[in-house]
């Protein structure tokens, strides 16, 4: 279902911001009942990649096979585009040095 999505990053910021959302997609198909699936579906989408995921996963989330579905198809997508832009060595080094001056400074 959400296959599509692994084309639209152009960096791996942009790949790692996607695979969170689909990541927080995931819990919400896992977690959320079905009353909370209905109050999304019955208000516009609002702003932001999240919301517009969820306004348009509604739909499926309502029934539980599709449900199932969008579930395995988000959680995988997520670990894809984590496998296609991976995080680097000098990556990790950099944002523990961003940690360690945060929590100096």
């Amino acid at each position: 279902m959400f296959e599509a999505c692994l084309s639209l990053p152009q960096n791996r910021r942009e790949a790692l911001l996607l695979a969170e959302q689909l990541d927080a997609l995931a819990r919400a198909l896992r977690e959320w009942p079905a009353e909370a699936w209905r109050s999304v579906s019955e208000r516009p989408a609002a702003d932001g990649v999240f919301a517009r995921l969820l306004a348009r996963t509604a739909p499926a989330a309502l029934k539980p096979s599709h449900r199932k579905r969008a579930l395995k198809s988000a959680a995988a997508v997520a670990d894809v585009l984590r496998v296609l832009w991976p995080e680097t060595v000098a990556d990790r080094g950099a944002h523990e040095q961003q940690e360690l001056v945060g929590a100096v400074g």
